[in-house]
């Protein structure tokens, strides 16, 4: 029997999806970490998204093989399903925003007039504030949702929705400040937005660059062109790189044998994934879960 010793909570351990499918969570981040140490090991969660801010503080995260050391104000966007944990400094001021994946999904979708929040790129990343004024709209929205997940007044849901929103645009805004390169063609940004999407369903399936062209209905030379030019990588390197990062994953976070996490990740012959990971890790999958850890 697999044993998982990757914490997957729903919120820090709390059924709070199960018993409220569509709501969001709002807390300050003292709440949870003051009580730990100002410290939360890594984890992941199922079907739950999170937006992290700080304000002039000092933290380090870590997201899935990245480690970043943030010093300011900071957004942190945790998509389900990433491994992370923090490092605060004592007293940091900032709130975590979780979000359930359903009512996520909804919104950006059946009103014309915030459509353009289907740009939002929604994958890990940090976010520096680069504007003040942005600073203060976004802890009002966090303030108000707050006020509102803990009331009981009429159109409570309307409010929530509209708040959530509003907080999304705020992290839209930030992205386009930090002039993300996907910004800068919003045609060549749809294209990439869902060649990701297509490996997050695909990656396990060794789907062929070929076969991705042919889901996205363009020619493998663009494809190609597209993620060199935007990117900076090959579509293969990308597709190879989501891979080995569950892969990685697997090895650091679970006690799965490597022949269940070849089998795992759509490996017919173990010996390949053994021989697939050095080549791309540079050590053989068992030596890299000796080293106990993702830098």
């Amino acid at each position: 029997m697999i044993d998982n010793t990757i914490p997957f909570y729903d919120l820090y351990g709390e059924a709070f999806i199960r018993q409220e499918p569509n709501v969001a969570h709002v807390e300050d981040i003292a709440t949870r970490s003051r009580g730990l140490g100002w410290e939360i090991a890594p984890h992941r969660h199922n079907r739950l998204s999170q937006i992290i801010a700080v304000f002039n503080g000092q933290w380090t995260v870590d997201l899935d093989d990245k480690h970043h050391e943030l010093l300011g104000d900071w957004l942190v966007l945790i998509p389900a399903g990433v491994v992370h944990g923090f490092h605060f400094a004592s007293n940091t001021q900032g709130f975590v925003l979780s979000l359930n994946d359903s009512l996520l999904a909804g919104n950006g979708q059946s009103d014309t007039n915030i459509s353009e929040l289907s740009a939002l790129d929604w994958r890990p990343q940090t976010l520096k504030f680069k504007n003040a004024e942005q600073i203060s709209h976004f802890c009002n929205y966090i303030k108000l949702l707050k006020h509102e997940l803990t009331a009981d007044g009429v159109a409570q849901n309307l409010a929530v929705n509209h708040l959530v929103q509003m907080i999304l645009v705020t992290v839209l805004r930030q992205q386009r400040l930090q002039d993300m390169t996907l910004s800068n063609a919003s045609r060549e940004s749809d294209i990439l937005l869902k060649f990701r999407a297509l490996i997050e369903q695909h990656y396990q399936h060794h789907l062929t660059v070929k076969g991705y062209a042919q889901h996205l209905h363009i020619s493998v030379s663009k494809l190609n062109r597209l993620c060199r030019t935007l990117l900076h990588g090959s579509p293969k390197a990308i597709i190879h790189q989501r891979l080995l990062i569950e892969a990685k994953r697997s090895l650091v976070y679970t006690k799965q044998s490597v022949e269940e996490i070849s089998a795992q990740l759509g490996f017919n012959d173990p010996a390949y994934f053994s021989r697939y990971f050095k080549k791309m890790e540079g050590v053989t999958a068992r030596a890299f879960r000796q080293q106990g850890n993702i830098k």
